[in-house]
């Protein structure tokens, strides 16, 4: 008989550090329609800007946010982006939360990455263009990803290409949860087009023309896609979804999967993905599309107990020298209104949970994005929509680092 280990750690004196920001905008209230890309690198290194854009010797803005805890053990860079009412704000920061550069854009920002291939350093980051949501729904955006130097000169910006019966002609534009750079031009990119499909199951009522969010993934090598994915062509999903499923509605677009990462498992170079609206994550097979299993949701291919049921999750990765699933695990206002890092140890032939932990944060609610990573007793947390980044011990509970943020940063990231 297997037994699972199941370790909860749960931190009840909460300490949570505010500053004041007056009256921060919403969504909302932020217009980008101005597609004109002025950027501004600000370099407090010392080192010489060659972009062409106007190099300033101003201060970077530090009021962006509010440094506090005991100290980060380890050194590294920090990657934030923000979004004022104005500008997109891309911050390199050291361990101890103090500004090393900084990009300033006309468009808004988000998902700033930093990558070493081969020797290599690469940064990419998105940018919204255009009506920055699609179809009008919250925390879908259209852009583009770019890709930069080490001194964040831009190399390429990625597009979508068409594909199948994937026209980019007229829509190019991707989407800002996940890139994954293998090489300047060889990466996988996702981005979600309308689409009416006429596979809905009748037993969910579609209309006669539905509008859904349709998942695209691309692979890219060389400008050629090698590998692509749609969610539509898996109408097993439709049935699972826990929000955005009304598909008798005929005028509102469903966004019934939401896919907000993407991670390539080195195992076996498949894909694992997050769909928030299905709480769940699956396995994709890089060739041939197939799912080869589902975690959480309606129809999870693991029995999962009431203690590792998820909600609303983003960023599942792999730690443990990729033996073990990890992910924010954001919960629900109305259901569960605390945020957990879980992480999961799979039998994937079997389809057993083999070892589970959970660790409450003990910091506000992200009811929205967020990110984690582990570096031994230590997980370094995006806050998303909690407005904060937090460094921590999750075995003693010490605070090593907290940023108190005036913007929300849709992932933060340490390399």
């Amino acid at each position: 008989m297997k037994f699972r280990s199941c370790v909860v750690l749960i931190f009840t004196s909460v300490l949570f550090v505010f500053i004041s920001t007056g009256c921060q905008k919403g969504i909302a209230d932020i217009d980008f329609s101005n597609n004109t890309d002025t950027t501004t690198n600000t370099d407090t290194t010392g080192n010489t800007d060659t972009t062409g854009n106007t190099d300033t010797t101003n201060i970077p803005d530090t009021s962006l946010y509010h440094v506090s805890g005991s100290g980060a053990q380890d050194s590294g860079e920090i990657l934030l982006a923000f979004n004022t009412a104005t500008n997109g704000i891309l911050e390199i920061l050291n361990q101890d939360g103090n500004i090393i550069k900084q990009k300033i854009t006309t468009l808004r920002v988000e998902d700033f990455q930093k990558w070493n291939i081969n020797g290599k350093i690469r940064y990419t980051y998105f940018q919204t263009e255009g009506a920055y949501a699609l179809a009008g729904l919250q925390g879908v955006e259209v852009g583009y990803q770019i890709i930069c130097d080490s001194n964040l000169n831009q190399i390429k910006k990625v597009h979508l290409i068409s594909h199948g019966n994937i026209n980019a002609t007229t829509r190019d534009k991707t989407d800002l949860h996940e890139f994954i750079l293998l090489d300047d031009d060889h990466y996988v990119t996702l981005t979600y087009q309308l689409a009416s499909p006429k596979n809905i199951p009748d037993s969910l009522h579609p209309a006669s023309e539905p509008l859904v969010i349709n998942c695209i993934i691309q692979e890219v090598n060389n400008s050629q896609v090698v590998f692509q994915w749609q969610s539509i062509d898996y109408p097993e999903f439709y049935g699972t979804s826990v929000e955005g499923n009304n598909f008798s509605d005929p005028v509102d677009a469903m966004d019934y999967m939401h896919m907000n990462s993407i991670c390539i498992d080195p195992k076996d170079n498949n894909l694992i993905c997050s769909m928030r609206n299905l709480d769940q994550i699956i396995k994709i097979n890089r060739t041939t599309g197939a799912v080869m299993w589902r975690l959480g949701g309606k129809n999870s291919d693991f029995a999962l107990n009431d203690d590792e049921i998820f909600l609303r999750q983003h960023f599942a990765r792999l730690t443990d020298n990729n033996q073990t699933l990890i992910f924010v695990d954001n919960g629900l206002k109305l259901l569960r209104p605390y945020t957990r890092i879980v992480e999961f140890k799979l039998d994937e032939n079997n389809k057993n949970i083999t070892s589970f932990n959970a660790y409450i944060i003990p910091d506000n609610f992200i009811q929205f994005a967020g990110s984690v990573e582990k570096h031994g007793d230590i997980y370094f947390i995006g806050g998303g929509y909690g407005n904060y980044t937090l460094e921590i011990n999750y075995v003693t509970n010490a605070v090593l680092l907290r940023l108190s943020q005036k913007y929300t940063s849709y992932r933060s990231l340490k390399y």
